[in-house]
């Protein structure tokens, strides 16, 4: 038996952020409707008055709500005992799946609840208003992960040209069955399946010297980029451009736990690298190869 190799351009077009449904919306609906008349086997997640009673409970600190109490405060919140046109309903189509969630700012307000105080309110806000890129998505798996869960940016991109290989999974959280993959698609996924609301956009072909302005610059600045690739060549891109644009750089570099840092934004004329490179011709990377 030939099993079909499936190829990084046929990833491309797959969806890896789910589809979103406000059945008040008459066209939505509609579709809504059509999509569960036409999937087979489509799995229906539709547990939104635990959410719902969740959200009371966070709404009431001062007291323990019974369940009772929780789901009349839950009925007059939604304003009908009907949950189901409440929120917005979204299709994960990688999964054959349908989840019902809460609108917006109460799904943010109730899954970051235990955030509080390590991160307070006021920081949440503002940390939703962020934008990072992450470079590199083996380590930048782990972080992007970490960040989306947290939910310390409002958007991130990512980028990264590799496949998922089996070699790779000492230190990427994947499935055997994900083998071929883009680790975009596989990170971009992920993220959705924590928070559907959070803004992901996705570098296929890694960074490059014709898309590294709008990585870094498109629909607005980033605030921070993490730096985890593997080629020299766009390290050194990456942080000229980025020392060029104020945008300060951050990377794990796999060494007895170091962090590395470089504030751009605080020291526009700091040398890249700190000053450590600062003898290379780093015209020549470009022909440096990994093996």
């Amino acid at each position: 038996m030939t099993v079909p190799h499936l190829s990084k351009s046929t990833v491309f077009n797959h969806v890896v952020k789910p589809t979103l449904y406000d059945l008040k919306n008459s066209k939505h609906l509609e579709d809504f409707q059509k999509l569960v008349r036409n999937t087979p086997n489509l799995i229906v997640s539709n547990n939104i008055d635990s959410q719902l009673k969740e959200l009371m409970q966070i709404n009431h600190p001062k007291k323990t709500l019974s369940e009772q109490q929780a789901l009349k405060l839950a009925e007059k919140h939604v304003g009908h005992s009907n949950f189901m046109t409440y929120g917005n309903w979204f299709h994960f189509n990688w999964l054959n799946t349908l989840v019902h969630l809460l609108p917006e700012e109460e799904f943010i307000k109730t899954r970051t609840s235990r955030n509080n105080y390590k991160i307070s309110p006021e920081e949440q806000h503002k940390l939703s208003t962020k934008k990072v890129g992450v470079i590199g998505l083996s380590v930048g798996q782990s972080i992007s992960i970490t960040m989306a869960m947290e939910r310390t940016f409002g958007e991130i991109r990512i980028a990264d040209f590799d496949e998922l290989e089996l070699t790779n999974l000492n230190r990427i959280r994947a499935g055997v069955h994900e083998l071929g993959l883009p680790k975009v698609a596989l990170v971009a996924r992920e993220i959705a399946e924590i928070d559907p609301y959070l803004r992901v956009k996705c570098f296929w072909e890694g960074i490059t010297e014709d898309n590294i302005d709008d990585f870094l610059l498109g629909d607005g600045k980033l605030d921070l980029v993490a730096d985890e690739c593997d080629t020299i060549h766009i390290k050194f891109l990456a942080r000229i451009h980025c020392k060029n644009h104020e945008i300060p750089v951050i990377m794990d570099t796999s060494d007895r736990g170091m962090v590395d840092i470089e504030r751009f934004d605080l020291e526009p004329d700091r040398s890249i690298f700190h000053g450590l490179v600062n003898h290379l011709d780093i015209e020549k990377s470009k022909n440096l190869k990994i093996y």
